[in-house]
């Protein structure tokens, strides 16, 4: 028998959507370890993870500053028992099953770097076009995707550990250099749906503003003040998402790679002759 997956779940002052986020994935009977990390919360977070009872969770550890996500990362790839691990925001619903479905992908395929679900809402999932783009590697198909987001994944503990990376924004992987060495990125087809909640088409959505200080680190980043126009956002994002060519997003990216600005140059304007297929994914 294989051993459990180590997964890390980060949080800080969000309460609201971290119980339901938990209680879901503590309902699903896979077999797991679980790692929480609470960076500093004042508002019921950090008891909430306090008073969680699963022989499942291995570790809470208990922050005593916000150190966002490169420290908990860093220190959960070094700690990770597993030889796959895997993150699971604190704002996502992931489908029962999802671990069995992807962990054996994983640990079967080397070529596979982040594999996870679709982290849009169902309604922008296009399965025609999605299988269109549609890659079979070892005999398991994948959904590929250069801008994978780092929401809800698996990936084998000896990667996370090759490229790790000292950033400070988002997951501190160097997912361009795993692309670059032939790692492939993307959705496990058949697509699992996970669920996002905190984007605003979700009925699990706070609201209450995108200036608020645990609003969407995307929207605030993309300087978005409007939730409306943030929903528009990620929708257009997802079809990107579904549409994007991998084969020339590679191309693009290996140019970009070689040639610095001047290759950014060179793929600005072929786009704009040819048309884009932009990379999908957030946060």
């Amino acid at each position: 028998m294989p051993d459990p997956v180590d997964l890390l779940l980060i949080t800080w002052n969000r309460r609201h959507y971290a119980e339901k986020t938990i209680a879901n994935l503590l309902a699903d009977p896979a077999d797991f370890r679980l790692y929480c990390w609470d960076n500093a919360s004042e508002d019921g977070t950090a008891d909430l993870i306090a008073s969680l009872d699963d022989p499942r969770i291995v570790v809470k550890h208990f922050s005593r500053k916000n150190l966002k996500q490169k420290v908990p990362c860093l220190w959960f790839f070094e700690m990770a028992e597993s030889d796959v691990i895997g993150k699971v925001d604190d704002d996502i619903l992931l489908p029962h099953g999802w671990i069995e479905r992807i962990a054996p992908m994983v640990r079967a395929e080397p070529r596979f770097g982040m594999v996870g679900c679709w982290v849009f809402m169902e309604d922008d999932w296009d399965e025609e076009l999605a299988q269109q783009r549609s890659m079979s590697i070892g005999g398991f198909s994948i959904q590929p995707s250069i801008g994978f987001a780092g929401c809800a994944f698996l990936c084998r503990t000896a990667h996370a550990r090759r490229y790790a990376v000292l950033t400070d924004s988002g997951i501190p992987l160097n997912r361009t250099r795993m692309t670059l060495d032939g790692l492939v990125h993307g959705c496990a087809l058949p697509v699992l749906f996970a669920h996002h909640m905190d984007d605003p088409r979700s009925p699990h959505y706070v609201g209450g503003g995108l200036d608020r200080p645990d609003a969407s680190l995307t929207a605030r980043n993309h300087g978005f003040r409007d939730e409306a126009a943030y929903a528009a956002w990620i929708a257009r994002d997802a079809r990107r998402a579904c549409a994007a060519d991998y084969a020339s997003d590679l191309r693009d990216l290996r140019i970009v790679n070689r040639w610095g600005r001047v290759g950014r140059r060179v793929v600005v304007l072929r786009k704009r002759v040819l048309g884009s297929s932009s990379r999908g994914g957030r946060r």
